[in-house]
């Protein structure tokens, strides 16, 4: 029996397991030596109770001693052939587990790598064919990876819109219909001033079909077109008239009124005069003229005759007015009070515009670049201005129209409407007698824009050079309106044409020229000014603004007029 339990003893394996040994070094932190794997693990085995009718297990084959004192000797390799009783059935669930360690492949590290923030890891001791997942030591743990579901968004959901490779141009459809010309300038307009002998008759007068007015100063400016002698070509005008004078009648009563009631005393056309001449010297009227005369009556004012006798006042219009109900102690009444120049001046000469006039004593040096017409000259005296009578058959001048059309932004932040194109369409030459189609006369267009945001969609600057007529492109509305300027001034429209332009593009315009401070803004009109008015934009309202373009003709397609007129013929 001994020798029997001998032999079995030598053939058990030891639980002791050879591990490698590391080689300590200064240059080397100590290393931590890891448990060797678990398929080289002593296996806990179960204390069995030897029954003595119960014979010892033999070894199905005899293996070789092991030299377990000779570390650096290779471990020993099972043979898939014999496997020894005493370890699992390669059925059991412990054998499965030892086949998946022996499947984990083995990270061997560098010695000589160096890390002072890791903790080195000793070699593995075990099976070098054994695969077996590296270990972080680091003390953290990487952040798991979290599969994140895209949320729907609009361009993910709808389907993807192809690149159009041009801008669409359908919004330029409407200019096909058009006779619209390349160029948007003319190569027959004159530059500069006109000279006197291009324009004077034979006999020394001037001819101008005058157009507009305004009044500066106590002075009346006419604007008009003159007949360029030299080429046969019409150009602009502008005549200063002076001196003319307002008219004042005085009604005088039959007696004396102080105190709020009539006296005895009898007035008489003397006593008027000095009343009126002492009224005028404490106004500071220099220069003034007082006659009698008879007028008629042809309203309704309760104690006024329809026919009587009137004391006449004339003097200059710079001088202040009187009031409408002005009375004195020798004159009940005055009539023509409110007056206007431009009024006074065309009673007195019954003269009814626009039409041919004819201007003698002209002084064509006294007026330089007081306007932004071709021709310029002062008349001294308005009674040397007269109508041209239908006899001469004069025609009417061919006139230049220019349509305009603006697209705005609100700047919220601001309340204020801001421009972002301003669009024009000239017809040159337009007989204003004509009965052709729009759409059959040449026109020439320009188009000055800025984009909405800092720049312009795509292809868009592309499109623009393949369109008829002029577009420029600018970067923000200080440029957008030096531009349109320079350009309008060099058309020089007599009439100007919209839809809305008086009630809401008109206003917009002047407001964005007054804000930016744009040099040269009075070029919409045709005098030249040096201050914006002092009532705009304080109640003047739409005559102030109109009061800006003289010189120029306005017509506005939406107002009641502009309604009508289109309704009768069209």
């Amino acid at each position: 029996m001994a020798d029997l339990l001998g032999e079995v003893d030598t053939n058990v394996v030891s639980n002791h397991v050879p591990t490698q040994n590391v080689i300590k070094s200064e240059t080397r932190r100590k290393v931590r030596v890891l448990s060797p794997p678990l398929s080289h693990r002593p296996r806990p085995q179960k204390k069995q109770t030897k029954d003595e009718n119960s014979d010892p297990m033999s070894p199905i084959g005899q293996k070789p001693d092991l030299d377990l004192d000779n570390d650096d000797g290779p471990l020993p390799v099972a043979d898939d052939d014999d496997v020894p009783m005493s370890d699992p059935m390669p059925s059991s669930p412990v054998s499965k587990a030892v086949e998946r360690k022996t499947a984990i492949a083995v990270k061997t590290e560098d010695p000589d790598e160096e890390d002072n923030d890791l903790m080195e890891i000793a070699e593995v001791t075990g099976q070098h064919e054994a695969k077996t997942t590296s270990v972080n030591m680091a003390g953290s743990r990487p952040p798991p990876k979290i599969k994140k579901e895209a949320y729907t968004t609009p361009a993910n959901s709808s389907p993807v819109k192809a690149m159009p490779d041009a801008a669409n141009a359908s919004w330029n459809d409407v200019r096909n219909k058009l006779n619209v010309l390349s160029s948007p300038a003319s190569e027959t307009r004159t530059f500069g001033k006109l000279r006197a002998q291009d324009v004077v008759e034979d006999d020394g007068s001037l001819r101008m079909f005058w157009i507009d007015f305004t009044e500066v100063n106590g002075s009346l400016c006419l604007f008009g077109k003159v007949r360029n002698k030299q080429t046969g070509n019409y150009a602009s005008a502008f005549v200063k008239v002076d001196n003319i004078l307002r008219k004042l009648y005085f009604l005088p009563r039959e007696y004396r009124h102080k105190h709020g009631r009539d006296t005895d005393e009898e007035v008489d056309m003397e006593d008027v005069y000095n009343e009126v001449d002492g009224m005028m010297s404490r106004l500071k009227v220099g220069m003034h003229k007082i006659k009698p005369c008879t007028r008629k009556y042809a309203f309704e004012m309760p104690g006024v005759p329809k026919e009587t006798e009137y004391l006449k006042l004339l003097y200059p219009y710079d001088k202040p007015a009187l009031p409408m109900e002005t009375k004195g102690e020798t004159f009940s009444h005055v009539f023509g009070t409110n007056t206007s120049l431009f009024e006074q001046f065309v009673l007195w000469k019954n003269i009814m515009g626009p039409c041919w006039l004819r201007f003698e004593g002209a002084d064509f040096s006294a007026v330089n670049n007081a306007s932004w017409c071709k021709f310029e000259c002062q008349v001294s005296k308005p009674a040397l201005i007269s109508p041209v009578p239908d006899s001469e058959n004069l025609e009417a001048p061919p006139l230049t129209l220019m349509s305009l059309a603006f697209r705005t932004q609100l700047n919220v932040k601001e309340n204020k409407q801001e421009i972002l194109i301003a669009s024009a369409r000239v017809y040159e030459n337009v007989s204003l007698t004509d009965t052709t189609p729009p759409e059959k006369l040449p026109c020439k267009t320009f188009t000055v824009m800025r984009p909405v945001g800092s720049s312009y969609p795509m292809h868009f600057e592309a499109e623009t050079k393949r369109q008829r007529g002029t577009y420029i492109l600018e970067r923000s509305e200080q440029f957008l309106l030096s531009k349109f300027l320079a350009l309008f001034e060099k058309m020089d429209p007599d009439v100007l044409m919209g839809h809305q332009l008086q009630e809401v593009d008109l206003s917009i315009l002047l407001n964005r020229l007054k804000e930016k401070k744009t040099p040269g803004w009075h070029r919409l009109g045709r005098l030249k000014r040096g201050d914006w008015p002092k009532n705009f934009n304080r109640g003047g309202g739409f005559f102030a603004e109109r009061h800006l373009i003289a010189g120029r003709l306005m017509c506005d397609v939406a107002n009641d007029m502009g309604k009508v007129s289109s309704s009768t013929f069209g």
